[in-house]
């Protein structure tokens, strides 16, 4: 069972969403979810902000990557409200 259509769903469909703001938080560790698929997404995705955290693996619960999610949601806290 997949979570998408197709194995590049996501990359393949930048256009449709560039314009929403993005950060993706990826652990340089992380075996569940390879940091080249972050870095892809990226590339396709040049709006977006990567932040790689050098010292994570996959849990939000490690400390760089808790760090960065929150500093993400301060982020978004900080967007003009009628977007």
């Amino acid at each position: 069972m997949r979570f998408f259509e197709t194995e590049n769903y996501l990359i393949d469909n930048v256009p449709a969403i560039r314009h929403i703001p993005c950060f993706i938080v990826q652990g340089r560790y992380d075996v569940v979810c390879p940091a080249t698929s972050a870095w892809e997404l990226s590339k396709a995705w040049p709006e977006a902000q990567l932040k790689l955290i050098a010292d994570a693996g996959h849990s939000v619960w490690e400390p760089g990557i808790l760090s960065a999610v929150i500093e993400a949601c301060d982020a978004f806290r900080e967007l003009p409200k009628d977007s």
